[in-house]
């Protein structure tokens, strides 16, 4: 167990980010009742979480450099920025597909 509280939650927000974002995206695809009006909610979540596992795993990996190593938690730190990053990305597609989408839709009509 890691020392570094910090890496841990940064994990577990990034992981979180990718479940909102990925259970919503297997929901929308595999179920009738959730279509593209009721995840929309999941891209700002999963953002929110994202961005702050970004932040917790700089303070991690700050906190690290701080203690000379002694902290632990370089790894998980990165792991959960990289993960982190990857799921900002995917949110930040998302919010470009939505708003692509409803701007689509307006012209429509």
């Amino acid at each position: 167990m890691s020392r570094n509280p910090q890496a841990v939650w940064a994990f577990l927000l990034a992981l979180a980010a990718l479940a909102v974002l990925g259970g919503t995206l297997a929901a929308a695809h595999y179920t009738s009742y959730v279509d593209l009006y009721r995840g929309i909610a999941a891209v700002p979540v999963g953002f929110v979480l994202a961005f702050f596992s970004m932040r917790m795993a700089r303070r991690a990996r700050l906190e690290y450099d701080r203690s000379l190593g002694r902290s632990g938690g370089r790894g998980l730190a990165t792991a959960a920025r990289i993960l982190g990053g990857f799921a900002l990305l995917l949110a930040i597609t998302g919010a470009l597909a939505l708003g692509v989408f409803a701007v689509l839709t307006l012209a429509s009509r």
